[in-house]
């Protein structure tokens, strides 16, 4: 199945934030309100189509950050034509790296895991290590021989075909290499972007929560007090999520990158923790809408099946325990000044 909705397609929407440039270039002009309407309007509908358009956003922000004229130039011709983006982080069994007995042309061995949208992002942005430093990369990645989807077998998020991708043996040109050397890893749109992926499981949490209640409402066992207690909780839940991801992703899309270190520290801190929030606020409302529903929430079909086994793949995030506390650490030394 192809992972690209058709919601991808209606309005424009790959090519909404590029505002083109004299030269060629763009700029990536999204409002935070804006783009977290959207992510979470369309995370409410189809989780799957929500990260891809992610994973497309931060592209198109990075190109825009780091990018040279002639390289924004090729991606705003790309996303105009309809092509996704994606950022490709996740290095597979057999790391992606650079061939060091290929020294020109320069050529690649390894793959990506994880490849959201893999056989049909068109261009993928994916970070090299080269001696500690990451570098980044912006390649073609249409070529289907090098897709494999077999590993990607999660019970959700399955429409995301976030497989393998090959690029052993792929040469890299001089134009394909996209800043300079760790510009990845820059607040606050490192860590600090996490808040586009909460946005998403927000509008997931916002609609299982609508879906639960008229589920209840439309078979009279609201009248129940503790099933409406479930209901109460659940909205207290979504509410307080939405509080958390609406301040991350204010402070992180206002902040000004060469600000003050201790400053850009805890924005980062506040838009991973707003992902913690959104999670345990996630796990919370999916156990209230199984309980409150019943059987019938596991038939597929019912409006909240589809939601609650996406979300809880799609909560999950590589080592939480590390950003618990190390990102907790920096919110606390605010309470001891």
């Amino acid at each position: 199945m192809n992972p690209v909705s058709e919601i991808l397609r209606d309005g424009d929407v790959l090519a909404r934030f590029a505002r083109p440039v004299p030269g060629g270039g763009y700029r990536y002009e999204a409002p935070w309100p804006e783009v977290l309407k959207l992510l979470s309007e369309i995370g409410g509908r189809d989780l799957s189509t929500a990260r891809l358009l992610e994973g497309h956003l931060n592209s198109l922000q990075l190109v825009a950050l780091y990018g040279h004229a002639v390289q924004q130039a090729r991606v705003l011709q790309a996303v105009q034509a309809g092509t996704l983006l994606g950022v490709w982080g996740a290095d597979a069994a057999d790391p992606l790296r650079f061939n060091e007995e290929a020294i020109q042309p320069r050529r690649l061995i390894g793959a990506k895991r994880y490849a959201s949208g893999a056989g049909t992002v068109g261009l993928a942005i994916v970070p090299v290590d080269e001696g500690g430093a990451l570098h980044l990369l912006l390649l073609d990645t249409k070529d289907a021989n090098r897709v494999d989807l077999s590993s990607w077998d999660h019970r959700g998020m399955r429409a995301t075909a976030s497989g393998i991708y090959d690029f052993t043996g792929l040469e890299v040109e001089a134009d394909e290499v996209l800043g300079q050397p760790d510009d990845y890893r820059r607040e606050p749109f490192f860590v600090g972007g996490i808040w586009r992926c909460a946005a998403a499981q927000l509008g997931a949490i916002e609609a299982i929560v609508a879906g639960m209640t008229r589920d209840l409402f439309g078979s009279g066992r609201d009248a129940h007090p503790l099933q409406m207690a479930r209901i109460g909780e659940a909205i207290r839940e979504a509410r307080t999520a939405r509080l958390w991801v609406e301040d991350a992703a204010r402070q992180v899309e206002t902040c000004a990158p060469d600000g003050q270190k201790s400053d850009v520290d805890r924005i980062v801190a506040l838009s991973a923790y707003a992902r913690l929030a959104t999670e345990a606020a996630a796990m919370r409302v999916i156990d209230l809408a199984e309980r409150a529903i019943g059987l019938g929430s596991f038939a597929i079909g019912h409006p909240v099946e589809a939601l609650t086994r996406d979300l809880a793949v799609y909560i999950r995030q590589a080592n939480p325990d590390a950003v618990l506390l190390g990102h907790g650490r920096v919110l606390a030394r605010d309470l001891l000044t």
